[in-house]
């Protein structure tokens, strides 16, 4: 098993750890349900205008609230975050030494296929996320991540290009993500919420704790290496 690999593992064993499979269920049907009362409300509401102007608005906003509307227990909580610079909200899922923060990624033309396809097409993603949380991208807030006491990921559904005849009344997939401790710098993990079950199933298996501090530096080393390298492709 290879660097990459042992860190994907790690990773996704680590998520598992903290965020508890009913949490993350009630999460994802949370977001199925906004996804279902945005798409009412957009079809009820505007018979003219293209939905392209306000459907990714009113996505974004009814899956923040519904996450918001999750009930509290000793170790997860939903905070209502402010922007910086001000001007939005979003929630904050805090799950032991987890910050999840969620956006709906809309899927659009692909850049042409070439040797860096991978590259830039977390590129576009992160293009997309830094209008909806420009805080995490700016210079003078401090990055959560590898630099942080807890780590940071993102829970991102994904719904079909903005056009009338399109369905967008339900994801058509859920990414799990933990981004560089600069986040334009590309992410760590990056994987379908499918793909999380199989490490869910192994709780009992006699499986190691992972403690976050030794997550977190080998997260700053893969970084260092990234960057000494000019970059994993």
């Amino acid at each position: 098993m290879n660097q990459a690999e042992l860190n994907k593992e790690e990773l996704c064993r680590f998520i598992c750890q903290e965020l508890p499979s009913h949490r993350l269920q009630q999460m994802l049907e949370s977001i199925e349900v906004a996804f279902q009362k945005s798409d009412s409300h957009l079809k009820e509401t505007y018979k003219h205008v293209p939905l392209a102007g306000p459907g990714p608005q009113s996505h974004h906003f009814t899956v923040q609230e519904a996450l918001l509307s999750l009930p509290k227990d000793g170790n997860f909580e939903v905070i209502n975050q402010v922007t910086k610079p001000a001007g939005g909200h979003y929630a904050l899922v805090c799950a032991s030494s987890m910050q999840i923060t969620t956006s709906v990624i809309t899927m659009g033309r692909t850049p042409p296929i070439r040797d860096a396809r991978f590259r830039r097409l977390l590129g576009l993603i992160n293009k997309r996320l830094e209008k909806q949380h420009p805080d995490l991208f700016s210079a003078s807030a401090s990055p959560l991540g590898p630099s942080q006491e807890a780590l940071h990921a993102l829970l991102l559904p994904h719904t079909t290009k903005w056009t009338d005849s399109n369905d967008h009344s339900s994801p058509i997939g859920v990414v799990m993500a933990v981004p560089y401790s600069d986040p334009r710098a590309g992410f760590h993990l990056f994987i379908d919420v499918s793909q999380l079950w199989q490490y869910y199933s192994e709780e009992g298996d006699d499986v190691e704790d992972i403690a976050y501090p030794t997550l977190r530096d080998r997260m700053r080393r893969a970084e260092n290496r990234d960057q000494s390298e000019g970059g994993n492709e």
